[in-house]
């Protein structure tokens, strides 16, 4: 019975050495050798005084057999290498920021870089052999200085103004022909390209006053109104995007003996360029 008790204590003894090599410190291995070692001992003592000396010579060997396990377990302990910290995944440096240069804005034609549209129209009135009148006009194209867009809601560049100076001639109301000068103030709204498939298009409109006409009168007001679309045909040259419009027109000239007027549904062609 006392082997057994011996035996369960030198099992119980490895057991723990070696599930403490896998989860235990070395300052616990060190501890729990020690209780064992205790416990030995004293069995020692009781087994001398009582005479045994059999079972003294058993537990002294046991004693040497574990202090000697407990050697070899500090020097394997002391010699596996402690796991390397985990260090954190190394984020790759963010790609250089390559600056494009700002675009280059073209002086124009004559060095002025003012944007310029060049326009002829062919009015359909249903009178004269032609059925109609020709015009020709040169605008200025101006940015919206008093930023009345933006008041409006619309994005920054979406609104334009259009000063210019003209000619019309042909026959008109009544079958009478008609020469007159206007000048132009219109106002343009260019729509957002999404609105028609990517083309960028735009409305406008003003109200052309003669400034000189049949009779050699001044006046009075006529009506521009269009829509159109831009695309860049690539004409070189320093030739912008052309446009293209479909509007209704009246201008009017008021002579001493009779008013003569041109109206009717236009459609124009002009052409963008810096000067």
């Amino acid at each position: 019975m006392k082997k057994a008790v011996v035996y369960m204590l030198v099992m119980a003894f490895v057991f723990s050495i070696v599930s403490v090599a896998f989860a235990r410190t070395i300052d616990e291995e060190r501890d729990a050798v020690r209780s064992y070692l205790k416990v030995i001992d004293a069995k020692i003592i009781k087994y001398r005084k009582a005479g045994n000396t059999a079972k003294m010579k058993v537990l002294q060997a046991d004693k040497r057999a574990t202090l000697a396990r407990w050697e070899k377990l500090k020097a394997q302990m002391a010699a596996t290498p402690a796991p390397p910290p985990v260090m954190a995944p190394v984020q790759p440096p963010p790609p250089p920021m390559v600056s494009k240069p700002a675009p280059v804005k073209s002086a124009g034609l004559f060095g002025m870089g003012m944007k310029t549209v060049i326009s002829g129209s062919y009015i359909s009135t249903g009178y004269g052999k032609i059925n109609g009148a020709f015009a020709g006009r040169a605008d200025l194209m101006l940015d919206d200085m008093l930023k009345i867009g933006s008041l409006m809601g619309l994005p920054a560049d979406s609104l334009k103004y259009r000063v210019g100076v003209g000619l019309v001639y042909g026959t008109g109301y009544a079958n009478l022909l008609m020469k007159a000068i206007p000048a132009y103030a219109d106002v343009v709204i260019n729509l957002p390209a999404a609105m028609m498939g990517g083309i960028e298009t735009y409305v406008g409109g003003g109200i052309p006053f003669t400034l000189y006409g049949t009779g050699a009168t001044m006046g009075p007001t006529g009506l521009d109104l269009y829509a159109g679309m831009k695309k860049d045909l690539g004409l070189g040259m320093g030739l912008g995007k052309t446009c293209f419009e479909l509007g209704y027109y009246i201008v009017r000239s008021g002579g001493a003996d009779v008013k003569r007027s041109v109206k009717g549904i236009t459609l124009s062609i002009g052409q963008e360029l810096v000067i």
